[in-house]
């Protein structure tokens, strides 16, 4: 009799191990999807922070004359150039635009919801095409050598996060801005 009670109860107890197995596996496959999904979105923050800072650098390093224009556009292009891994047409929006030297914002503004002075951008047709509506003339920014006054460049950039499992971070919008300041030219063009 002793024999069949301590039989019983060990069957019994073999139950309540595969229900906390079950409960187990399932947190360890959550918080597993977890991770993998958190460095999804973390490759895709890294893609976009190093993606600003080369559209800076290329914008900050162009003259600022008449001879070059185009400073924003080649800015863009290489924003374009630096996401080889991730989809361009993911994003959303690209600034280029003259930074407040408090704030690192675009002048007059807290926050990024609008700018006078940038060139805007979105993807159109296989490439960024500016949205018009704003400017920014390179003959307008002061690239004095020594100047307080010298203009910084800043890149902000929007870009909507796919999540390739599609179980945490779907559509999440990554956001990242970089600041610099021009290259200083020298006096005829200097302000």
């Amino acid at each position: 009799m002793p024999w069949e009670r301590r039989r019983a109860t060990v069957h019994r107890d073999s139950g309540v191990v595969a229900v906390e197995t079950v409960f187990v596996s399932m947190l360890l496959v959550v918080l597993l999807f977890g991770i993998v999904e958190s460095s999804f979105l973390f490759k895709d923050y890294l893609s976009v922070s190093a993606a600003t800072r080369a559209g800076a650098r290329m914008g900050a390093s162009q003259p600022r004359n008449s001879g070059s224009p185009d400073f924003a556009q080649l800015s863009a292009n290489q924003v374009t150039n630096s996401i080889t891994d991730l989809n361009p047409a993911n994003l959303q929006q690209v600034w280029v635009y003259q930074s407040d030297p408090a704030t690192n914002k675009p002048i007059g503004f807290t926050d990024f919801s609008n700018c006078s002075v940038c060139v805007k951008f979105a993807w159109s047709a296989g490439k960024l095409t500016p949205t018009g509506g704003t400017t920014w003339a390179a003959t307008s920014q002061n690239a004095c050598p020594g100047d307080p006054l010298r203009v910084s460049l800043g890149v902000y950039i929007q870009y909507k996060h796919s999540s390739p499992l599609g179980f945490f971070f779907k559509n999440l919008i990554v956001s990242q801005s970089t600041v610099m300041w021009v290259e200083p030219t020298t006096a005829p063009i200097c302000k």
